[in-house]
Order: structure tokens, then sequence, then C-alpha cells
């Protein structure tokens, strides 16, 4: 399999294994104390999210295991019961599935399809997404245990990826009313440029649209920290132009992920 877009097999393969290895070194670090330990996840200790962590990662080498084996059905993830120990365990192995299968990638068909719970995505597609889940995650865990740490460029590339696609159909599932007709909201980093604009009463990627707002990180981690809810206006790497409100209320209109 080979793609125009995001990242090749072998890159993401490289960036999934190092952000989850980071993650479970934060696990290791922290031992029991993972359950009484919250993360910026609103309710969720650091257990809560390795547990989602061990879903996550299982369901991915599920959906690449089908696409190379020819076997149909939408992939399953398990979620592991148990204590820290237990489920730091469960995204070990996890993610040694999920490095196994990241490893035949490259022989997929250039037309392959993965089936994840959330619907068809075509494969080199799929790659960024585990991708950027493994970066944004990694960052939680790690941020949980007193640690900033900047995101790889490929974590970057992969989410700058996947938002454009993905942040109209989040804001079309929000409720909330939506800001005049004709806003353009860019998030703005040294490398970062994503523009969502409201048009015909619909959100839309628009990378060609003037920005009525914007939210500009000193650093791209900044700004995709902000998109992606980690953060707030009250960020000191984040700064705000044109209409500040539009920008600094972002996350009403694209809600998760």
């Amino acid at each position: 399999m080979t793609s125009d877009q995001g990242l090749t097999p072998a890159q993401a393969r490289a960036a999934v294994a190092r952000d989850w290895g980071r993650a479970l070194d934060a696990l290791d670090g922290l031992g029991d104390a993972a359950d009484s330990t919250p993360t910026r996840c609103a309710g969720w200790t650091v257990t809560d999210l390795a547990r989602h962590a061990a879903w996550g990662t299982s369901m991915e080498a599920d959906a690449l295991r089908r696409a190379r084996t020819g076997t149909p059905g939408t992939a399953e993830g398990h979620e592991p019961s148990g204590g820290p120990g237990e489920v730091a365990a469960a995204l070990r192995a996890s993610v040694a599935d999920l490095d196994a299968e990241l490893g035949h990638a490259a022989d997929l068909a250039p037309d392959a399809v993965l089936t994840i719970p959330f619907g068809a995505i075509p494969a080199p597609f799929g790659l960024c997404v585990f991708t950027m889940e493994a970066g944004v995650h990694a960052d939680d865990l790690v941020a949980a245990c007193g640690r900033d740490e900047p995101w790889g460029e490929d974590v970057v590339r992969a989410t700058t990826t996947v938002l454009p696609p993905v942040f109209p159909v989040l804001a079309g599932a929000g409720g909330e009313a939506p800001p005049p007709e004709g806003t353009v909201i860019a998030l703005r980093g040294p490398t970062v440029d994503l523009r969502f604009a409201l048009l015909d009463g619909t959100w839309q990627s628009a990378p060609d649209e003037d920005p009525t707002a914007s939210v500009i990180g000193t650093d791209d981690t900044a700004v995709l920290r902000f998109a992606l809810g980690r953060t707030g206006a009250d960020d000191p790497r984040v700064a705000f132009d044109g209409e500040a409100e539009p920008a600094a209320g972002f996350k009403r209109w694209f809600p998760g992920p």
C-alpha cells in the first residue's frame, strides 16, 4: 500500500511504536497510583484512559488484520478489566499486536479499506487516525505525570490529515447554535494551517477561505492540543486574532474527539 497523503506505513509504524511506548513508560512509572491520578480527559483516571487505549489499539490491530486476511466484518476491540497492572499488561499486548499488523500494512492493496466501529475508511487514512490516536493519548498520559513534551512531526502531519474531514462531521452533531454565516476559523501554527467555514449553514473544511477568526499557537503542539480540547483559551501558548469569541469558543462547535 502506498499513500499520497499523510504517512507511509513505515512512518506510521515508527510513530505508533514510539508514542505507545511513551504511554507504557508513564503507566509503569505510576504503578498503582494510576487508579487515582486524573487526566485532562474529564472524569477519567490514568487507568480509565489506559483501558480505553487497550480497547482502541486492539480494535486497530483487528481492523488491519481483517483487511490483510480478507476477513469480513467490523473490527472489534477488547476492554480489559482489573486494576492498573492488568490494564497496563493488556495495553502492552495490544500495542504489540498493532505493531505486528502495521508491519504488514505496506502489503495491503492500494484500495484497502479498514472497517472500524465508526465506519469504513481508506487504509492510508486509517494509518493517520491510528498515529494521531497514539500521539494524542500518549500526550494525555505523560501530561498526567506532569510532563510537557512536544508532539512528533509525524503526529502533527497525521492529525492535520485527519481533522479536515472529521471536524465538520463532529460539528454537525454538536447541537450548538452556529455563529454567523461566513465565519471562517483558522487553526495556525508554524506548519499547521487548518480552516473551517460555515457556508450555506454547514461547517466545511475551507483551506482557501480567508479567516475571520484565528487560533494561533506558538508551536504546532499548542494549537492542536487546543483544537482537540486538551487546553483552553487560557493557554499562554495560544493567541487569538480577528473575531476573538468564535476563535476562543472553537470547541463549542467542534466537540471531541
